[in-house]
């Protein structure tokens, strides 16, 4: 069904609580929004103001995340237009608290490793991201988008503002914190710009397929004789015992990989260079991947958490660089140089990860973060979650909190969660004192004036099981009343169903007609937006043709200017020089 209905906002949680875990570019908002229009000079912050700002979101390592970080993160995020929707609400505020936590975390490790932010360089990245900000500013409000700071105040202060009012207001909703990390990691990525300088067969190597095979003796399954049966294995191999005999020998691998002589599957150069630099450091893995095939092989290696040991040799190394690779070796060259910043990079967060491990100090966000663990866990251990999630919950919803309506909203969902629960686990005491708390919670959320378009159809549904249809058709009148966009059709389908099981097929019937009118806009709209871009393209195309056409003409008078004296002899351009107003250097 498309519709909304219990079932469906039984699988919210799924859906809401997705763990946001990459990085996110916080460091490249400075050039993605303008703040002045975002948010109006002299508004306030979101999240109301004064001491709830300082209250402590998230602790890394001695930096504590406040709330008024995270709400100036949130704004710089959506350019102040915050999601209306609790669910929505209540995952940005993890996600981003979360991500920014992460950020921090690998800024304190890049300080501890050196390249910590000074005042002064602080100050630098915050004047240029104000610069920055007022560059996008004349932009939208001078001639051409050209002027000097009295030709930009002049504008400003025609619409109520002032240059200088401006500059505060940008400087007030940015947070410190982000100009510490980006000095920080902009820092890190210089000096690993400066670090690489590949040679061409370093380069070439991003194009080399190897195929590592292997003994592998597990300290598992053998204690304290595994050390002993990797030197009988390598003893073998001393001999002259082939390989893939050895391996069906000693071998604690999988069949699969013993049946083809401990061969394992095949990966580029680097990223196998990457898999046994983890496992046994870099020179190890450098000294392997030095090996001609099936003729070298290690001595005993155990791993660096000593789960077993290890005889690793290669079984095929295959060289196939692509036929641009002379033509175009200094992209190749850059892609090499981005390959090991990336790898660089995560090994940095992987460290920050374990050294400066994020902590939730908002009970709220803490709570959240409890439910985020929750999938693929054993009903028993659900069961036992949820119960604790719903008594943390309480204390925040019965307090004077900014985000009452958000533990609100969360608990409604936490309790029709132990419904379910219970009836899985055939509790009916269960499930009719967790219905009759959810029951409770869901109207004295309507009751303190929240509205959230989910809880009305979850209240529907339950009103419908409880015959109490007249109720229902009310909550219903009010949900139908709240869907107006076109992405919002899917709703509409499940007020419809709601509305056929409380028996009024008639306004079924007109529910489905304006969902599909609804659907009907959005598909137009799609339609026109990818028209629109179709033009875009179109545009761009024969401006780039325009140009290139440009070129060449500027290029053949030049060419006309210079012609040799008759009977010279042309002269073509030494070897590897190009010509830059050549058409083929034109990018694409």
């Amino acid at each position: 069904m498309a519709g909304i209905t219990v079932r469906t906002f039984r699988e919210l949680l799924k859906r809401k609580l997705v763990k946001g875990i990459g990085l996110i570019a916080l460091l490249g908002v400075a050039a993605s929004m303008v703040i002045f229009f975002a948010i109006p000079p002299g508004a306030p912050l979101q999240q109301g103001g004064g001491e709830g700002l300082t209250q402590p979101v998230v602790k890394v390592g001695e930096v504590v995340i406040t709330e008024g970080d995270l709400t100036r993160f949130m704004n710089l995020q959506t350019q102040g237009e915050l999601p209306t929707e609790y669910g929505a609400q209540l995952q940005m505020r993890y996600q981003t608290a979360q991500q920014i936590a992460n950020q921090l975390a690998m800024t304190l490790e890049l300080e501890q490793q050196g390249y910590a932010a000074s005042n002064k360089d602080i100050e630098a990245a915050r004047e240029e991201y104000i610069q920055s900000q007022l560059d996008m500013l004349r932009q939208q409000l001078l001639p051409e988008g050209k002027g000097d700071d009295r030709a930009l105040d002049k504008a400003l202060k025609e619409r109520g503002a002032s240059l200088n009012r401006v500059r505060e207001q940008i400087a007030a909703e940015t947070p410190d914190l982000l100009f510490r990390m980006r000095v920080a990691q902009d820092k890190f990525l210089k000096s690993l710009r400066e670090k690489y300088n590949p040679t061409d067969e370093q380069v070439r190597l991003m194009f080399e397929q190897v195929f590592p095979a292997r003994v592998f003796v597990s300290v598992e399954k053998h204690k304290d004789q595994a050390q002993a049966r990797i030197n009988e294995a390598h003893a073998a191999l001393k001999a002259g015992k082939p390989f893939a005999e050895v391996v069906q020998q000693y071998s604690d691998d999988p069949d699969a990989i013993k049946k083809q002589g401990g061969r394992l599957t095949g990966s580029g150069y680097y990223e196998i260079q990457e898999q046994l630099s983890n496992l046994f450091g870099a020179e190890v893995a450098n000294r392997i991947m030095a090996f001609k095939p099936n003729q070298d092989f290690t001595e005993p290696l155990q791993d660096k958490e000593k789960k077993g040991y290890y005889i690793y040799a290669i079984a095929e190394r295959k060289m196939s660089p692509p036929p641009d690779f002379d033509k175009n070796k200094e992209q190749y060259r850059q892609a090499f140089i981005n390959m090991r910043i990336s790898n660089e990079q995560q090994r940095v967060m992987n460290a920050a990860q374990q050294n400066y491990k994020p902590e939730f100090v908002d009970p709220l966000l803490a709570q959240y973060d409890a439910l985020t663990k929750t999938m693929g866990m054993p009903t028993p251990e659900r069961l036992k979650t949820f119960k604790a999630v719903n008594d943390a919950l309480t204390p925040i919803v019965n307090s004077a909190s900014p985000n009452v309506r958000l533990a609100q909203w969360m608990q409604i969902l936490v309790l029709n969660q132990l419904v379910e629960i219970s009836k899985e686990v055939k509790d009916k005491e269960g499930e009719k004192t967790y219905r009759e708390q959810l029951t409770a919670a869901i109207n004295r959320f309507f009751n303190e004036g929240g509205e959230d378009l989910n809880i009305r159809l979850l209240r529907a549904e339950l009103l419908i099981e409880a015959n109490q249809k007249q109720k229902a058709l009310d909550d219903l009148e009010i949900a139908a009343g709240m869907i107006f966009r076109p992405e919002d059709f899917p709703f509409l389908i499940g007020v419809a169903d709601l509305y056929e099981k409380a028996g009024r097929k008639d306004l079924a019937q007109q529910t489905r007609k304006r969902a599909t009118d609804l659907q009907q806009e959005m598909q137009r709209r799609q339609q026109a937006q990818q028209e629109a871009i179709r033009r875009q393209l179109e545009e761009l195309r024969k401006q780039q043709e325009a140009e290139q056409k440009k070129q060449q003409g500027a290029q053949g008078q030049s060419s006309g200017n210079q012609q040799p004296a008759a009977g010279a002899p042309q002269q073509n351009a030494p070897q590897g020089q190009s010509n830059p107003n050549a058409p083929q250097q034109q990018g694409r």
